[in-house]
């Protein structure tokens, strides 16, 4: 084999082919041996540290299942919940997350971080010692209207427009005549309503 290596390559040649061949079985035993992390493991050390360094922001209204269910503590029955919420009533704001079924104050604690916008609640708000201020459906202003789970600019404009027309609501079922608002709407809206 020597005489075949002769004829086709030079000795420096030959010898950097010998260092290759040498360099290759060390690198095989190397990993074979489990001296070197397996290429899962360097992956996830990888996946980890990205993580670290750049936390991803979703937006809640284009976030995907599949992306909901990359931030801890939530899985698949959470984020489908999340996107029925968001395709029957929608997202004003991430604290609107509250008011998903299956998401409390101390969930949202953990989570808000992963979402474009989200504040924390002041540990005031954690403890539940604020007091909840009900909007007045007959008095109030656009923006006000807007602060509501559910009710964008538009809605907001229909409701006071509803208003002006039709006079002042009498009774919570009244909203339902507003076009775009519907019994799910409502129901999320009562305990924040009141009507004097």
């Amino acid at each position: 084999m020597k005489n075949i290596l002769n004829n086709f390559l030079t000795p420096e040649q030959q010898k950097v082919l010998l260092f290759l061949i040498c360099l290759g079985l060390v690198g095989i035993a190397v990993k074979y041996t489990g001296l070197v992390a397996s290429e899962q493991e360097e992956n996830i050390a990888i996946a980890e540290s990205l993580q670290e360094d750049y936390q991803i922001k979703y937006d809640l209204k284009t976030v995907t299942s599949t992306e909901l269910q990359t931030i801890p503590g939530i899985g698949p029955k959470t984020a489908e919940t999340i996107i029925a919420y968001r395709d029957s009533i929608g997202f004003q704001k991430p604290q609107d997350l509250l008011q998903v079924k299956g998401i409390g104050r101390k969930t949202y604690a953990k989570i808000h971080a992963y979402f474009i916008g989200a504040q924390p609640l002041s540990s005031q708000n954690l403890q539940g010692e604020t007091k909840l201020t009900k909007i007045n459906i007959n008095k109030a202003s656009i923006d006000e209207l807007t602060g509501l789970p559910g009710i964008g600019t538009v809605k907001a404009e229909k409701i006071v427009k509803f208003r002006e027309e039709n006079g002042d609501f009498t009774k919570f079922d009244d909203i339902l005549q507003v076009k775009g608002i519907g019994e799910k709407t409502l129901e999320k809206l009562k305990p924040l309503l009141s009507l004097e």
